[in-house]
């Protein structure tokens, strides 16, 4: 009797280590598919989306930082909408979810230059409410050192196409082409330069005396610059001049009346009449016009004086024959 009992004691030892088996092993299998889908084992967690145009390498499983502080993984990476853009499912430790504002915003971040990636939760601002799980941050991928190189990939080319060229101008020098060159080994050039730069130097050394005369009241210009009585005929000549504006701005003055309409049509009139006694005079009216226009009268005074000059050299020739004198 005591043989079956042992046996029976026996099997139940086995089935209680094989249900400790079991729920081993459903709380291993449960624990890695939690850390697959980047969530924790004992701490509640907070879930958030986020949507970035590329993951830029980051991984399911990734870490979700704030501040340096690792608070989440990530849970799921999928494409969605037209046109496509990533969308990240991360969760977060229930305590840190209240610190993601309204305004908040996420960035992938290198671990290290070439490294894997992280998810970087910018808060937002304190002002703003907590944001809800469950809802959608907008962010953007920060370069690395591989976007990097390849973004500068155009401007290498085109440093090593200015390096080329560069090249070839230092060919160019070397083999006397072009204008540098020449003024790099034609000695002509040399001493033309040095000639002008000689030049160059002789004329401000001139320059420089010139400049010394005039400060010492030598010459036109240095009596121009230093002489204080022509200074103050200047600034007399300057008041009489102004003095003169003033006069002339004068309503009274002269040069205001010649503005006065009356007078111009005065003057105006006067010159119309000139012009028709002009006209009269060249048209051979009048005495003047006659003295002017007619050759007759010229010829009659012309003879008289002839006549007269005749008369006087006569006289001179021969008084006796016009004046008689006698003493009784």
């Amino acid at each position: 009797m005591s043989h079956p009992s042992r046996q029976s004691q026996v099997r139940w030892s086995q089935v209680r280590v094989g249900i400790v088996v079991c729920i081993a092993l459903a709380f291993f299998v449960v624990m890695v598919m939690n850390l697959e889908q980047g969530m924790g084992l004992i701490s509640r967690q907070a879930q958030f989306r986020a949507t970035v145009p590329h993951t830029q390498g980051l991984k399911i499983g990734g870490p979700v930082r704030m501040n340096g502080v690792d608070i989440g993984n990530i849970h799921r990476i999928a494409i969605v909408q037209e046109p496509p853009i990533v969308e990240l499912t991360f969760t977060v430790k229930k305590d840190v979810a209240p610190h993601i504002r309204e305004d908040a915003s996420v960035l992938i971040r290198p671990m290290g230059l070439l490294g894997d990636k992280f998810l970087e939760i910018l808060p937002g601002s304190s002002a703003r409410p907590p944001l809800p799980p469950g809802s959608v941050l907008v962010g953007q991928a920060e370069s690395d050192l591989t976007s990097v190189a390849a973004g500068a990939s155009g401007t290498i080319e085109n440093l090593n196409q200015a390096i080329r060229e560069m090249q070839k101008v230092l060919v160019a020098l070397n083999q006397g082409q072009g204008t540098a060159s020449k003024l790099l080994s034609d000695p002509e050039l040399y001493n033309q330069s040095k000639k002008v730069l000689d030049n160059l130097a002789t004329a401000s050394e001139k320059s420089v005396n010139l400049l010394e005369r005039v400060e010492k009241g030598q010459g036109t210009i240095g009596q121009l610059v230093t002489d204080k009585q022509l200074y103050d005929r200047a600034a007399r000549a300057v008041q009489d001049l102004d003095a003169l504006a003033t006069r002339l701005n004068d309503k009274n003055g002269t040069l205001v009346k010649l503005t006065d309409p009356t007078l111009y049509k005065r003057l105006d009139a006067m010159t119309a009449r000139g012009e028709q006694l002009l006209n009269r005079i060249e048209g051979g009216q009048g005495t003047v016009g006659k003295l002017v226009a007619k050759d007759d009268l010229y010829q009659r005074a012309d003879k008289l004086l002839t006549e007269v000059e005749e008369l006087v050299a006569d006289v001179k020739k021969n008084p006796m024959k016009y004046f008689k004198l006698s003493v009784f």
